[in-house]
């Protein structure tokens, strides 16, 4: 459509808490002892009000909510986020809610709870099915856990998404192959791939930057 005005469009929602700090990730993320939750309930309410005024008559198609660790969100939050969304845009008949979250972080309870406040969609940071890789990245999950995980998102939601991450450190042709096959296995609605680079201001890019200055 050539008037983009008129268009729909997407919503992401950041939540930039998590429970540890990956060495490879630099993304506004952050490990907290405590977060008030309810402030931070607020401050995303005032966000879609200020948005909404904005966007007025506009679609809403899509809302994802990443992170950092959402399913580390209270389902109140979710829930209250959600509703004022709801007040605020016209929504698709076919919209698609996603949240993403970690292996460690799920269950089931929560997970009903999210769909009850209208999550269609979870996104699983699964990242590696290989435990020595698992570790390297500083994941603190284990493969099994990350099965559990996705039997979990299954029964939930009928869509479901795995995260890989490849070109990780000495891993082959032959083992990427392998761990692609697994991933297919389980029948999950999408996959997503990405590359693992090394980014300045990471656990990653320091050690990279010591070993060769």
């Amino acid at each position: 459509m050539d008037d983009w005005r008129h268009a729909g469009f997407g919503l992401y929602i950041h939540w930039p808490f998590c429970q540890s700090k990956c060495p490879y990730c630099d993304f506004n993320s952050h490990v907290a002892a405590r977060i008030d939750q309810t402030r931070w309930l607020q401050a995303f309410q005032s966000e879609i009000d200020r948005i909404g005024t904005l966007t007025q008559g506009r679609i809403l198609n899509t809302v994802f909510f990443g992170g950092g660790t959402p399913s580390l969100m209270e389902a109140a939050t979710v829930q209250g986020i959600l509703d004022r969304i709801r007040a605020t845009w016209t929504l698709a008949n076919d919209i698609e809610i996603t949240l993403e979250a970690n292996p460690g972080s799920v269950e089931a309870a929560r997970f009903e709870s999210y769909a009850k406040a209208g999550v269609n969609r979870v996104s699983l940071g699964i990242q590696s099915l290989d435990p020595e890789d698992l570790r390297r990245l500083g994941r603190m999950h284990s493969v099994d856990e990350a099965a559990k995980a996705i039997a979990v998102a299954q029964s939930t939601f009928d869509r479901v998404s795995i995260d890989l991450i490849y070109a990780r450190q000495n891993q082959t042709l032959a083992a990427w192959r392998d761990e692609l096959h697994r991933a297919l296995d389980f029948g999950t609605s999408h996959l997503s791939l990405y590359q693992l680079t090394i980014e300045d201001g990471t656990v990653f890019g320091q050690t990279t930057n010591h070993v060769t200055t």
